[in-house]
């Protein structure tokens, strides 16, 4: 996977070459991070899954059930996990309906440039899983044909 890309800026006709797909990871947290794998690992598992999947501002919109597919594990173990990850800081969960936000603490990992760490602006992904749907996921029955006259 190549982890550059380039940007063209059409103002100016200038051409560079930008980092992509990448988290920050802040050196003074490694030994959190350490100690987290060391003390609960489930947890740190749970913690990478979500960054791996979080969107630029450090949010995801996902449920403790497709956390528990996309890892093999059960959803009482997710949410053992996930306390666990709210006492230590490393992130927190914001309602929107019935819906869980994940945000991931940006003084640990951070997606994006500094300047957006202060907004509590969310386009987060959305991760879902197909046991939660009442219909199969991406069902390709064609609903009706349009036919050029």
């Amino acid at each position: 996977m190549k982890h550059e890309t380039t940007k063209v800026n059409y103002e100016t006709g200038e051409v560079t070459e930008v980092n992509a797909n990448f988290v920050q990871l802040y050196q003074d947290k490694m030994p959190f991070l350490i100690s987290m794998i060391r003390e609960n690992s489930t947890a740190a598992n749970v913690f990478l899954f979500l960054v791996e999947h979080m969107d630029k501002r450090n949010a995801i919109i996902i449920s403790q059930q497709a956390i528990a597919e996309g890892l093999g594990l059960t959803r009482k173990t997710i949410h053992t996990a996930v306390k666990y990850l709210r006492e230590k800081k490393a992130l927190e969960i914001f309602k929107s309906g019935t819906s869980n936000i994940y945000a991931i603490n940006s003084q640990i990992v951070w997606r994006s440039n500094a300047s957006g760490k202060r907004y509590a602006l969310f386009d987060a992904r959305v991760y879902i899983s197909a046991s939660e749907q009442e219909t199969p996921l991406f069902n390709s029955e064609v609903v009706s044909i349009v036919r050029k006259k």
